[in-house]
């Protein structure tokens, strides 16, 4: 059994998090990407990570004004991270440091399969104040760092006096165009990472790519279950209707 294998089977102490941080995916036949599962668990441990490094930034900017009043979550990506951040610092937060205001902003990056706009499109607009206000912006990855670096400068011109960005993990080319301010961990560009909140949707958009290029539902399904290490009830139930749409 592979390392990362043992990983998404192992619960509890075993998990090791120094793994997670600079993961490897795995490659399935005829496939171009590797592909990174993350288990629940692993999420919510490098999330309270990423929520200390931002009560040490908190702390260390109380004085000079510059302490985030404002989050904002990038739907639909942001969710997962964001809802389980704001227990961490709101609920969380050292005493005297200010709330933290949470609310979204939607971006669209793909017109339709494949198809990306010349820039990102925001498709509802920011739900909450932030004029003069220390942003936090949360995301789950950070790809090639189009959609960081657009909507930093989005809210900037909205009237955010300053904007930082915070994500699960990044790749080299999002870490070049806009780096991130607090992360947890690094992929190689080429890795498809499987969030909790995105099990469903990698079945449903990577299943019709395997079918075109050869592959039966068998197959598929081994794919899924032996070699990128999906639940099996969860391929049982969402695989036939991905492969006969």
């Amino acid at each position: 059994m592979s390392t990362y294998q043992h990983q998404l089977s192992c619960t509890g102490e075993q998990i090791d998090m120094d793994f997670w941080r600079t993961p490897e995916g795995v490659r399935v036949p005829d496939d171009e990407l590797n592909f990174l599962l993350i288990p629940d668990e692993v999420e919510a441990r490098a999330l309270f990570e990423v929520a200390r490094q931002v009560h040490v930034y908190q702390r260390n900017h109380l004085d000079n004004g510059d302490a985030i009043t404002r989050a904002l979550i990038v739907t639909m990506g942001g969710m997962l991270p964001g809802v389980l951040l704001y227990d961490h610092l709101v609920d969380g937060r050292d005493p005297g440091v200010p709330k933290i205001q949470f609310g979204t902003i939607g971006v669209s990056l793909y017109k339709g399969p494949g198809l990306r706009y010349e820039n990102p499109l925001v498709q509802h607009g920011i739900s909450i104040p932030i004029s003069e206000q220390t942003v936090l912006l949360i995301d789950d990855l950070g790809d090639r760092g189009g959609t960081l670096d657009f909507l930093v400068n989005y809210l900037a011109d909205s009237g955010a006096s300053k904007v930082l960005t915070l994500v699960l993990y990044v790749k080299p080319a999002a870490m070049d165009l806009c780096p991130a301010d607090f992360w947890f961990g690094q992929t190689p560009q080429d890795t498809w990472i499987i969030t909790p909140r995105e099990r469903v949707e990698t079945i449903v958009k990577r299943v019709p790519v395997w079918k075109e290029r050869g592959a039966d539902q068998a197959e598929c399904h081994r794919r899924l279950v032996d070699i990128i290490g999906y639940p099996g009830e969860l391929v049982d139930y969402y695989l036939p209707r991905a492969f006969n749409a």
